[in-house]
């Protein structure tokens, strides 16, 4: 076990030497499910991914790239990383069977989600990215896929419980999903029709730097581009609703969720229906579950996030059947 540890930070040592000509203390961090992420020196981060996933990954780094240039531009108060292009001048290099990509460290203060006072910072900040965002793909139009507003429909009727076979150890796995689909079908259709645009994906306080950790804290720079996709606002706002209820460990979710929406719209503009934000929610993990489930019967990394596929979906069935929308 040792050997092999030893052995891996061997090779995204010389990964780092060979294409980016940068040597120091290399250490692999928690950060990341869907790849490995190692802290180089204290001024680089490398990331680790599947080679199969590097088109993919080559898209997202270029928007990146370009929100950046495009965030420096209008002088915006939030930034996100930036890419250290290799030797080649690639964004994202190829080897030994990996997808390698390095961008320079920020400064910055992870939101605490046990600390209620983050919420409408969360919010806010949210709503300014969203407009950064917007304003980005008018100047200059992406290569995004549609995201869960287009794809939830396709991924109900994957579920075919005569020939299903369970992914995971829950016995309540087909359960699950079929209750899912059948809350969200009769549904799908307003959702399907909401305005769409560029939305981070997966909008968490481990994606996000706050400039402080004082009740005036702000948001100062966005992380991790893995999600990114042309959906409606409400899926970032589920996030952090989901967040609320899963991960908060805070009492009246639900009151605390009406307070998010509160915050956005009161910076925004907007004004949600809140059926809209519970639709985004199960849409949202559910449409996780299946592209983990494809993800990880290929091999990719994040085996861990296995066991915890059915319980994202079962959390937020409870959350409606306690708040009377569904039955349990």
């Amino acid at each position: 076990m040792v050997s092999t540890v030893l052995d891996e930070v061997g090779l995204a040592a010389e990964i780092a030497r060979t294409h980016w000509r940068i040597s120091g203390p290399i250490v692999r961090t928690d950060l990341g499910i869907s790849r490995i992420t190692w802290r180089v020196g204290q001024k680089n981060w490398l990331s680790q991914s599947e080679e199969r996933r590097s088109g993919e990954l080559v898209r997202h780094a270029e928007v990146q790239q370009n929100l950046l240039r495009f965030l420096r531009g209008t002088q915006s108060s939030i930034t996100v990383p930036e890419i250290v292009t290799s030797l080649s001048g690639d964004l994202i290099v190829t080897d030994r069977g990996y997808g390698w990509c390095l961008t320079r460290h920020l400064e910055g203060f992870h939101p605490d989600s046990h600390n209620p006072s983050i919420y409408p910072a969360l919010a806010e900040g949210l709503a300014r990215f969203h407009r950064e965002l917007y304003l980005f793909d008018e100047s200059r139009p992406t290569r995004i896929p549609d995201g869960t507003g287009v794809r939830t429909r396709e991924r109900i009727e994957e579920l075919n419980l005569g020939s299903f076979v369970p992914f995971t150890p829950d016995p309540r796995e087909a359960e699950l999903l079929e209750r899912a689909g059948d809350w969200l079908l009769p549904r799908l259709a307003r959702f399907e029709s909401l305005p769409r645009q560029l939305v981070h994906g997966d909008w968490t306080p481990r994606n996000l730097f706050f400039n402080s950790r004082d009740q005036a804290s702000h948001l100062s720079a966005v992380l991790d581009f893995e999600a990114i996709a042309t959906d409606p606002v409400h899926v970032d706002v589920a996030n952090i609703c989901s967040t609320l209820l899963m991960w908060s460990g805070l009492d009246r979710p639900g009151e605390r969720m009406r307070d998010v929406l509160k915050a956005y719209e009161n910076f925004s503009g907007h004004t949600f229906e809140r059926e809209d934000i519970h639709i985004a929610m199960l849409s949202h993990w559910l449409c996780h579950y299946w592209n983990w489930r494809e993800r990880l019967q290929n091999g990719c990394l994040g085996q861990q996030v296995k066991d915890r596929l059915c319980l994202r979906i079962a959390s937020v069935l409870e959350f409606l059947a306690g708040v009377g929308i569904v039955s349990g």
